[in-house]
C-alpha cells in the first residue's frame, strides 16, 4: 500500500529509537537474572562458624582494617609395620593459636602464633610465626620476624593446612630447614618471580618444654647467618593451563657450632615445578645439598606428587614417590615420623649411623575428604619406605598407614 513520504520517515524514526532500547532489554534481562542468581549466596553454617574468628573488620578504618584469630589442630593415628618391629599411636601433630591483623590500608600484615606440644603437656611450647609483612602492592613484599626461609616451594612454603600428605618428603626433612628470624623480600613482574632473604641460624624452632631448643624466641642473633636467593617464572599462559610455575632457589649457610636451624649444609639448591590443569595437580621438586656437617654427607633427592580430584571440592586422590641418595653409608636419615619408632641399629664400624642409610625410596598413596575445604578435612593414606645401606645391613623397610584430621581457622 502506498504511504506518504513523511509517514515512512516517521516509522523509520520510531524504529531507529526503539530498536536499541529493545535490544538492550533483550540482552540485559538474562544478565540481570544471572547476576541475581550469583550475586548473593546464603552463608552456610560452616561459613557462619568460621566467620566468628574475625573479631573486627572495617575497610574504611585507615589504621586497622581487620583482626582475626587463627589456629589449627592436626591429629593423626599411625600404624607402622616394619621389618624391625611394629609401632602405633595417636599424635597431636600440630596445635597452634594466634592472630592475623591487617593495618594501614592493608599494606601492613601482622602474624603471631604459638604452638603446643604433643599431648598438650606444655600449652605454650614456643613461637611458630611472629612477623610483620609490608606489601605496598601485589608485586612486592618485605617480611621481618620469625618466618619460613624461602626455599622448597612445593614441600615447605605452602601451609600445612593445604598439604595433601601427612608428612613432608624425606629429602626435604633431611635438610634441617626450619623457621628462623629473618628479613626477606619477594617480588613479581610480568610472570618473573624473585626472592632474597637473610636468616639467623640460632633461632630456636621451639622453646622446648624440656629446654631442648634454647631460651630465646627469636634467638640471640649471635650465631651463624644464612643467605638465600631465588628466581622463578610463571608460564601457564604459554601452556594454556591453570598453573605452571618453575622455580630455582639457593640457600647458603655460614654455620657455627651452636646453631640450631639451617645448620646441616653449607649450600642447598631446590628446583620446583608446580602445575594444575583440570582435575590434575602435579608438584615435582628436587633438592641437592653440599658441605655437610660431618654427620650428614652430601645428598640429592626428589619427589613427584600428583593429585586428582575424583569428586571436585570433595574427594581428592594423592600419590607421591620420593627418592634420595647420599655420599656415604650414613648420609641419610630415616623419617622421624614414624620410621624411627622401630629403631634401625648402627652399622658396625660406622659412628653415628643409627637410623641412617645411603639410599631412600618411598611410595605414598592416600586421599583427602573435604568437609569444609582445607579448613576441615579428613585424610587417610599409606606409605611404603625403604632405607638401604649398600648391602652392609638390611636397613629399614616398612609400611605406615595413617588416618587423621586437619582443622584450621
Amino acid at each position: 500500500m502506498y504511504q506518504p513520504l513523511e509517514s515512512k520517515q516517521r516509522y523509520r524514526t520510531i524504529l531507529t529509537n526503539i530498536a536499541p532500547l529493545g535490544l538492550a532489554l533483550l540482552t540485559s534481562a538474562p544478565l540481570r537474572a544471572q547476576e541475581s542468581a550469583t550475586e548473593y549466596l546464603d552463608p552456610t553454617p560452616f561459613d557462619k562458624t568460621w566467620a566468628l574468628a574475625t573479631l573486627y573488620k572495617d575497610d574504611l578504618n585507615p589504621w586497622l582494617e581487620e583482626f582475626k584469630l587463627r589456629g589449627r589442630y592436626h591429629g593423626q593415628y599411625h600404624d607402622t609395620d616394619a621389618d624391625r618391629g611394629d609401632a602405633s599411636g595417636w599424635e597431636d601433630r600440630r596445635s597452634r593459636f594466634g592472630f592475623d591483623a591487617k593495618l594501614l590500608d592493608k599494606k601492613l600484615e601482622a602474624r603471631f602464633d604459638f604452638q603446643s606440644d604433643n599431648g598438650f603437656d606444655h600449652f605454650y611450647d614456643g613461637l611458630v610465626d611472629a612477623y610483620l609483612k609490608w606489601k605496598p602492592n601485589e608485586r612486592f613484599a618485605l617480611t621481618l620476624g620469625k618466618t619460613k626461609p624461602l626455599i622448597g616451594y612445593g614441600d615447605w612454603i605452602p601451609s600445612t593446612n593445604d598439604t595433601p600428605t601427612f608428612e613432608r618428603s624425606q629429602i626435604f626433612n633431611q635438610l634441617g630447614i626450619n623457621r628462623a628470624t629473618a628479613l626477606t623480600v619477594e617480588g613479581e613482574n610480568a610472570g618473573v618471580l624473585w626472592q632474597a632473604g637473610i636468616y639467623a641460624n640460632d633461632t630456636p624452632a621451639t622453646t622446648g618444654g624440656t629446654g631442648a631448643w634454647g631460651d630465646g624466641e627469636f634467638g640471640h642473633l649471635n650465631g651463624g647467618i644464612s643467605y638465600g636467593l631465588g628466581v622463578g617464572y610463571n608460564f601457564h599462559h604459554e601452556l594454556d593451563i591453570e598453573k605452571a610455575l618453575l622455580r630455582l632457589d639457593w640457600l647458603h649457610s655460614d654455620r657455627e657450632a651452636t646453631d640450631v636451624v639451617l645448620n646441616r649444609y653449607d649450600d642447598i639448591l631446590a628446583l620446583t615445578f608446580l602445575a594444575k590443569t583440570g582435575y590434575w595437580n602435579l608438584t615435582a621438586e628436587a633438592f641437592a645439598a653440599f658441605g655437610g656437617d660431618g654427620a650428614n654427607g652430601d645428598v640429592f633427592g626428589f619427589y613427584l606428587q600428583p593429585t586428582y580430584d575424583l569428586i571436585p571440592d570433595k574427594l581428592q586422590l594423592v600419590g607421591r614417590y620420593t627418592f634420595a641418595t647420599g655420599d656415604g653409608p650414613a648420609s641419610l636419615q630415616a623419617q622421624s615420623r614414624y620410621e624411627r619408632e622401630t629403631p634401625i641399629p648402627a652399622i658396625p664400624g660406622v659412628a653415628g649411623s643409627r637410623n641412617r642409610g645411603e639410599e631412600y625410596h618411598a611410595i605414598y598413596l592416600g586421599a583427602q575428604y573435604f568437609i569444609y575445604g582445607n579448613k576441615l578435612k579428613l585424610l587417610a593414606g599409606a606409605e611404603w619406605a625403604r632405607l638401604g645401606r649398600g648391602g652392609r645391613d638390611p636397613g629399614y623397610e616398612g609400611v605406615t598407614t595413617f588416618t587423621g584430621i586437619r582443622f584450621s581457622f
